[in-house]
């Protein structure tokens, strides 16, 4: 379900990527050339529907970055903290011999015979 949400999600942020490269600015060329940009274009009509399109983009892409986060995270909550997980991971038992050894003669340096 989350790999099917994701895929959807992906589709989502593309196509807000695309209506928001699509829709006309406010300042720059428009405001320069007297508004003249604006008849040339078309109606304001294309404008009222891609704005309303952006916006229902824009809120479905964060409605899904919420659901997705909420159904990926950690299905049970713990109150052990990271630190101590990871020190009870890291653990080792080490074997205690019962006796001790001393190091064999071979070992031990020759002495000098002159």
């Amino acid at each position: 379900m989350v790999e099917f949400l994701i895929v959807v999600h992906t589709l989502v942020s593309l196509l807000l990527i695309g209506v928001i490269l699509m829709q006309s600015g406010q300042g720059g060329l428009n405001s320069m050339m007297g508004g003249a940009a604006n008849s040339m274009l078309g109606s304001s009509g294309a404008n009222d529907f891609i704005t309303k399109l952006t916006t229902f983009l824009g809120i479905t892409f964060i409605g899904l970055a919420l659901l997705i986060g909420s159904m990926s995270g950690e299905s049970q909550s713990s109150t052990e903290s990271i630190i101590q997980k990871d020190s009870e991971s890291r653990q080792v038992e080490l074997a205690v011999p019962n006796e001790y050894t001393l190091p064999s003669e071979d070992l031990l340096p020759e002495e000098a015979t002159n």
